[in-house]
């Protein structure tokens, strides 16, 4: 709501910061305690739908952006306060219905009775949760991140989001610009179809994802989102009707790709360490949306659109080979298959003494 009272550029500075901070933590514990509360064979879905209904809020804030008018030189800041409305719901919703404690966490500090009275209440009577060596990682959360175990799994994690986020917050926050310089002669509707085609692309992803290997999907996505926009940067005099179709695959299979981004880096790490680690891989990707925000529009407006697709589509394919060289199998479906696999990820059936979690089966 402070936003709806100041012009001072350095106060909005500081305000914008501290809702960066409250959406980061969000990010990083909201989908981890997702994961250690759902079931094994349940897990990957719930995380998918979670990315379903981002992109449907994100799709809503390009709806009130757009279409808030009628305050004068104050519309910009209505627009800004008006988050303060389902953030409100949200923090409500939250004190009424209280969130109980991550079974999977209880059970890793030895508290595996209140973890099993959890479990019993909230997910069933058949389910229960397997008691794993509590392990202390507090003050070496951290570092561990860069140890030898999970060096690689924190630089992919990371890095492949960074890919992803650049181009996707590039390109879907400057669109009217992008479109103009396109020379479209109806931006709004062209606008409205990429973002419809966004929501339709998160459901395709959530679709193929359950039937592809986590490393192929990224690998595929990748590639294919960077192969639009190439050709986009290559083919200057493509008829408009050929553009258009390219960005709305574009659209679709960078969206479709999204739903990797909550699930996989938490896959990629136990839970003795899995909220460090995820919380990781998300600061080295608000890398990528730093550079979408800032530098494009610079970019775009000293060399045009071309300029953002060839530097998109670049980014897109660094990330492709990423994936192809260090990105791990995840899924217990396809990594027995796959040479490119880490230890079984939480959540699997699978218990050993080399595997630090535990699980609700």
């Amino acid at each position: 709501m402070l936003q709806l009272f100041t012009t001072n550029l350095a106060a909005l500075l500081v305000i914008r910061i501290a809702l960066g901070m409250a959406i980061a933590v969000e990010y990083t514990v909201g989908t981890a305690l997702l994961m250690e509360w759902v079931p094994a064979k349940r897990y990957f879905r719930y995380q998918t739908y979670l990315l379903a209904y981002w992109a449907i809020g994100y799709f809503a804030a390009y709806l009130v952006g757009t279409f808030t008018t009628g305050f004068g030189d104050r519309t910009w800041q209505v627009i800004l306060a008006s988050s303060a409305i389902v953030s409100t719901l949200a923090g409500l919703q939250r004190l009424v219905v209280r969130q109980p404690e991550s079974p999977r966490w209880l059970a890793s500090k030895g508290r595996i009775i209140e973890a099993i009275n959890l479990v019993h209440r909230y997910v069933g009577e058949d389910y229960t949760v397997h008691p794993a060596p509590q392990v202390e990682v507090k003050k070496g959360a951290w570092r561990m991140l860069f140890s030898k175990k999970y060096r690689r799994r924190t630089l992919v994690g990371g890095l492949f989001y960074a890919c992803q986020t650049l181009p996707f917050f590039g390109i879907s926050i400057f669109l009217p610009i992008l479109m103009e310089n396109m020379n479209v002669t109806n931006p709004l509707v062209t606008q409205l179809l990429y973002y419809a085609l966004m929501i339709a692309g998160v459901l395709v992803g959530i679709v193929l994802s359950n039937h592809l290997p986590r490393r192929y999907f990224l690998i595929g996505t990748f590639l294919a989102s960077a192969a639009f926009l190439l050709v986009l940067s290559i083919w200057h005099q493509a008829p408009l009707a050929l553009t258009l179709i390219l960005l709305s695959l574009f659209s679709l299979t960078i969206s479709a790709a999204l739903v990797m981004d909550y699930a996989y880096p938490n896959e990629l790490f136990d839970a003795s360490i899995r909220t460090s680690g995820v919380g990781m891989c998300i600061a080295i990707s608000r890398i990528g949306a730093v550079a979408g925000t800032f530098m494009l529009p610079i970019i775009s407006n000293a060399w045009g659109s071309q300029a953002i697709f060839i530097i998109c589509g670049t980014v897109l394919l660094i990330g492709g080979i990423i994936c192809y060289q260090w990105a791990p199998e995840t899924s217990l479906r396809f990594a027995k298959h796959n040479r490119n696999t880490i230890n079984e990820p939480s959540g699997s059936r699978v218990t050993s003494s080399r595997y630090s979690d535990s699980t609700i089966d």
